[in-house]
């Protein structure tokens, strides 16, 4: 852990930041993420690297120069090099409150605000924009993902072709295979067979269902 007042001083001094908001968005992280991490008075170090990356300094160092002023952390001869990654948003698979409404919320109310490294070799093509990252959360897909799994995961409410997708059901994000009948209804599909696999019809208004986005990889 990294205590708060020490590192935000370290961040701004290297990224030329004057306020929290201008440090939250030369870093691309929420400004609600800073609030949380004051009232904690201090910043995960799973979550410091991302933000060392993001600069292009390794952790140690950043580590290293909190507590004593020194800036000189950031030497361009020995920063981190980025250019064999990607930044990927999390989300997490429950909101932390219920939305009000009727309306089923967008992926956008579940990211928390943290970017996940992951290496570009690690996609055969550029897998292009609008991706986000979740963490499998039980166990109705199991043996294809289970519990504490990852998967990378294209933004998109269409129903692209059979395959493995993220759902948001009732407010919920979770991970399902999803496959078109000859009937043209949409079987959500549980690999365990411990758990249920349903149908619902994609021409009627579907209150506590909505497609999140395709899965193109999964981190296993």
């Amino acid at each position: 852990m990294a205590y708060y007042d020490e590192v935000v001083g370290v961040l701004k001094k290297l990224t030329g930041a004057k306020t929290i908001r201008e440090l939250s968005q030369k870093l691309e992280v929420s400004p609600k993420n800073f609030n949380t991490w004051k009232t904690r008075g201090e910043i995960p170090e799973k979550t410091l690297a991302i933000l060392a990356y993001r600069i292009g300094v390794s952790l140690d160092k950043l580590i290293g120069a909190v507590g004593d002023g020194d800036d000189s952390v950031y030497d361009q001869s020995d920063s981190v090099d980025t250019d064999h990654l990607y930044f990927i948003r999390k989300t997490t698979s429950v909101k932390a409150s219920a939305g009000g409404g009727n309306e089923l919320e967008g992926v956008r109310s579940y990211q928390t605000g943290e970017l996940m490294p992951i290496a570009k070799a690690f996609f055969k093509v550029p897998p292009g924009k609008n991706l986000n990252s979740m963490e499998v959360d039980g166990e109705s897909m199991t043996p294809m993902l289970r519990s504490g799994d990852w998967v990378i995961f294209r933004e998109d409410s269409a129903f692209t072709g059979d395959g493995l997708y993220v759902v948001n059901f009732s407010d919920q994000l979770m991970v399902k295979i999803l496959q078109l009948t000859p009937r043209g209804m949409l079987k959500i599909v549980s690999v365990n067979p411990n758990f249920q696999s349903y149908e619902i019809d994609l021409n009627e208004t579907q209150e506590h269902f909505k497609i999140v986005g395709k899965v193109i990889k999964s981190i296993i």
